[in-house]
């Protein structure tokens, strides 16, 4: 079978503006956390992005959402027509802005990277468009960018996370739902006094069942749970893994690219590219932006950078201690995608346009099968946790397309 005639890879892990892909709870970690580092950190600065919403974290609107505070909260003190910084032109970092500069703020949005999008990242595939990164408007229904891509006149397709086609390299896999129900029945039981972490239950339920249905418990969990989360088993919450909110909420997703929101909410904005910050500096008088390329002086600042780069940040004063302890039970989740457009489907197709995989070595986990939306045969490999650091980490972009390339046919071959 011929190779993909286009294709795209993504290295969120080693991006240093990324550092990963989305945020999950620490064990201990709470949606008070989360809460407490939406609060600004004083009248002068204050953070956003998903790692700070408190109801619908590691998604889009989480991080539209947040900017949205951000700005709200700055200006409930503000004087009309002050400066603001927003650091960071993501979603939530434009979002931020938006909403400031409609309310007469003269804000100034700096970027490290030399686009827009931040973790939003459309790419093009010899002609149609695909997300390299976060690709879903998830929770659809009351899911505030529908109201954008609606005034956009973007059409939108429906994924159902619900329903994917279970495969493996031993062919169709059966009991996937019971294994992972009675999976989350354990971890509420077994976190109902006190957090733990997510490799605690795992090892626990694990030793309850018979040979046959760890091998389905295992292939669950991987196609599940570690894309959910992508963090470290060992660290990451029980409550937070099982207990946050994920996929499976009416999701849809962007043909022309989530890039086009973006697009949409930087119109006419003041964006800075290649302007990386190293460091916030916050006194009575104002607030200073600094970095390689020089200073920025406002009266405010909105830091929408993620989570996981916030650390790099020399921030003068640093967090205030109850933000400190937050962002210390907060960690931000491994994944990688592979884009792969072919110029025929030979895969067999899913009715809700969704695919598990599973095999005995790190693999892509879950596809997205984006034909019947793009009108072009192309799928989205996704892997989290170890497998992606594996599967992606510092190999050449040829190499991780000729393992995904392979990992196609033996899904097609396993059918």
């Amino acid at each position: 079978m011929e190779g993909p005639v286009a294709w795209a890879v993504s290295r969120w892990g080693t991006d240093p503006y990324a550092r990963g892909a989305w945020t999950g709870l620490l064990l201990g970690g709470t949606t008070a956390d989360r809460a407490k580092l939406a609060a600004p950190v004083d009248e002068r600065v204050v953070l956003a992005g998903e790692g700070v919403h408190p109801t619908s974290p590691a998604m889009v609107h989480g991080a539209y959402e947040s900017g949205r505070t951000a700005a709200a909260h700055l200006m409930s003190t503000a004087r009309p027509g002050q400066s603001v910084a927003v650091v960071g032109a993501g979603i939530a970092g434009l979002a931020a802005a938006r909403l400031l500069y409609e309310h007469g703020q003269r804000v100034r949005v700096v970027e490290a990277r030399d686009r827009i999008g931040g973790r939003i990242r459309s790419v093009d595939l010899g002609g149609v468009t695909a997300d390299l990164g976060a690709a879903w408007l998830q929770q659809y229904p009351r899911n505030p960018l529908a109201r954008v891509a609606r005034a956009l006149r973007l059409s939108t397709v429906a994924t159902d996370f619900a329903a994917p086609l279970p495969l493996s390299s031993d062919g169709p896999v059966s009991g996937v739902d019971e294994a992972l129900t009675a999976l989350r029945q354990h971890a509420a039981a077994r976190t109902a006094d006190a957090d733990t972490t997510v490799a605690e239950v795992l090892a626990a339920h694990r030793a309850r069942l018979d040979p046959a249905r760890v091998r389905v418990l295992d292939y669950a969990v991987a196609a599940a749970i570690t894309l959910e989360s992508g963090l470290d088993f060992t660290t990451a919450s029980a409550r937070g893994t099982f207990g946050e909110p994920g996929v499976g909420e009416g999701d849809r997703w962007v043909p022309a690219g989530l890039s086009r929101l973006c697009d949409a909410l930087a119109d006419g904005l003041d964006v800075a590219l290649n302007h990386p910050v190293t460091g916030v500096t916050s006194d009575p008088g104002g607030v200073t932006v600094h970095g390689a390329w020089g200073r920025l002086r406002t009266d405010r600042a909105v830091l929408a950078v993620p989570l996981a780069v916030l650390p790099t940040l020399a921030l003068d004063p640093p967090l205030p201690d109850g933000h400190a302890f937050a962002l210390a039970r907060i960690g931000t989740g491994q994944a990688e995608k592979v884009l792969l457009r072919y110029r025929e489907r030979f895969w067999p197709a899913s009715p809700g346009g969704y695919l598990w995989w599973g095999e005995d070595r790190p693999t892509w986990n879950e596809w997205a099968d984006l034909t019947d939306g793009l009108g072009v045969p192309v799928l989205a490999l996704i892997a989290a946790g170890d497998a992606a650091r594996v599967l992606h980490g510092h190999r050449p972009d040829a190499d991780v397309v000729a393992d995904a390339h392979a990992a196609v046919l033996r899904l097609s071959r396993a059918t």
